[in-house]
């Protein structure tokens, strides 16, 4: 679950990016993994979906290796872009949290390093 003001716009990285509407000090918490609004997917429950819908939560979700499960954010935090040098820092894969990794301003995109949230992505390399 986000845990500032987003919004979604053009990302210069990809597609849609997560932008600041509020500024972020180094630190502060971004985003946490929240049942009430992050949903989990098990292979099986994704392999009875139909196949537009196994496609869109193959790109959203993470995979969390340990717990067999896809992790999809039920928020704006679905939209967070790749960078070699994120704007936020995760401290687990999928289920922990992100917090800003320096101050960041309105208007800042949300970036995170997809090895360091997705298992598929830190075991298989660039799959982004």
């Amino acid at each position: 679950m986000m845990m500032v003001e987003t919004d979604l716009r053009p990302s210069p990285i990809h597609g849609l990016g997560v932008f600041l509407t509020q500024p972020v000090k180094a630190g502060e918490l971004i985003w946490r993994f929240d049942a009430r609004i992050d949903r989990v997917y098990t292979p099986d429950e994704l392999a009875s979906l139909p196949p537009h819908m196994r496609s869109y939560l193959e790109t959203y979700c993470t995979w969390h290796e340990a717990t067999g499960l896809y992790v999809l954010c039920g928020d704006n935090g679905r939209f967070f872009n790749h960078s070699e040098a994120p704007s936020t820092v995760s401290n687990a894969i999928s289920f922990g949290e992100d917090r800003a990794a320096r101050n960041l301003a309105i208007g800042d995109e949300l970036t995170s390093d997809y090895r360091t949230i997705c298992d598929h992505v830190r075991r298989n390399g660039n799959g982004f």
